[in-house]
């Protein structure tokens, strides 16, 4: 096994594990339990597309590339960046989520997400989506080589 797989796997347990605690019982009666801390979350989310540009707004970005679709303003502690998303491991639920969306993540993953580099290469996002859909945490960035 390479690093990169086991890494991800360890990534993709933890996930599980912490979204497993974040999940219980008073989920099985729609609308009714006391909630959980941070918010109940649906699973592992897997989001794929490119990031479009770095610290412009959502109206901005529509504006430069009205042909775009499906673009979502993610805002981070750090920053802010617009991301055209073309796949979600969810489907049927991405596509009523708020065009913006909170990004909690270690600034290192944000930094990897906005780099100058990285703008238009596809990109991974693996991470949890709160039950309310509108915060993401963010927990592996992949960037397509290439």
């Amino acid at each position: 096994m390479t690093i990169h797989y086991t890494m991800r796997m360890f990534a993709v347990a933890v996930a599980l594990f912490f979204g497993g605690l974040l999940t219980h019982a008073d989920a099985q009666v729609p609308g009714v339990g006391g909630g959980t801390f941070g918010g109940e979350v649906r699973g592992v989310t897997q989001l794929k597309g490119t990031v479009v540009c770095v610290g412009c707004t959502l109206e901005e970005a529509q504006g430069a590339q009205p042909q775009m679709r499906h673009l979502y303003q993610l805002v981070h502690a750090r920053g802010q960046l617009v991301m055209a998303v073309q796949e979600v491991n969810r489907s049927a639920m991405w596509e009523v989520w708020p065009h913006r969306l909170s990004i909690r993540t270690p600034n290192h993953l944000f930094q990897q997400l906005t780099a100058e580099a990285n703008l238009f290469k596809s990109v991974e996002l693996l991470g949890l989506l709160s039950r309310g859909g509108r915060t993401f945490d963010l927990f592996q960035v992949t960037i397509a080589e290439g």
